[in-house]
């Protein structure tokens, strides 16, 4: 994988800027939700990223927000307040059939125990009439970030299309977070293992719309974790997320 990153990143050196796109977003959130659990506290999140992508279809990309130093910091011994991802990977289209596949880091300055490895892949379908589904998996040997040395899956189903209403944009998604690191009992806790008691799944739905170039959303989320020992405080209570974005 590390090979095909480099190589991948020496064409997109050689390539022009006509024949690459280089895009940017900048987003204000009332909270930062991902895969059901917030990583801020409840509290605002400030996001970013850049992403780089050639005709072939080749791409990498960075994008970062802030994290709750709490959430990775339960006995004051690390010190993470930010997040970093970079990811790179190859996406294409056959007819109304996309695809894409790629690689995914996470990064956590302060704590780099927490800096994990993902590898993903998704189809999707999209019609007019009906609007664009779309699945995912996402595989991580070593879901660090939970903490866990042991593997995972994030498994997602998504939906989008534009409302007949004043073009307000519509999404929903069901994810599901199982493996290894979502089955930890408490003998295995014993011998040193971490993770989560429970596999859960996560949804959301949400809406967006488009207002002198800058796009609103609002979306509520909720999860089903079976045990409160998997998710203290009210990282995982329902929510309703606004948020404020730009591309650039």
């Amino acid at each position: 994988m590390m090979k095909k990153t480099l190589i991948a990143t020496a064409m997109l050196a050689t390539t022009s800027v006509a024949q690459a796109e280089i895009s940017g977003n900048v987003a204000l959130a009332s909270d930062y939700v991902f895969r059901g659990i917030s990583q801020t506290d409840n509290q605002m999140a400030l996001q970013g990223g850049f992403d780089y992508e050639h005709d072939s279809g080749i791409y990498i990309g960075t994008w970062a927000s802030n994290v709750s130093q709490d959430f990775f910091n339960p006995d004051g011994s690390n010190d993470p307040q930010l997040e970093v991802d970079i990811y790179a990977g190859y996406s294409g289209e056959i007819g109304v059939i996309g695809y894409d596949v790629g690689y995914l880091r996470y990064q956590y300055p302060g704590f780099s125990d927490a800096g994990t490895n993902e590898w993903y892949a998704s189809g999707s379908y999209s019609a007019d009439s009906i609007g664009d589904f779309s699945l995912s998996a996402n595989y991580s040997p070593k879901l660090k970030f939970l903490p866990s040395d042991q593997s995972a899956w994030y498994l997602k189903a998504g939906y989008e299309n534009t409302l007949p209403w004043y073009e307000i944009g519509f999404s929903a998604h069901v994810g599901y977070s199982t493996g290894d690191a979502f089955d930890v009992s408490d003998s295995d806790r014993a011998k040193g293992d971490s993770g989560f008691y429970d596999s859960y799944t996560d949804w959301s739905l949400g809406v967006s719309k488009s207002v002198y170039g800058v796009d609103l959303g609002l979306t509520y989320t909720d999860l089903d974790l079976s045990s409160d020992d998997d998710c203290d405080k009210d990282y995982c209570d329902s929510k309703i997320v606004f948020s404020v974005s730009k591309s650039l």
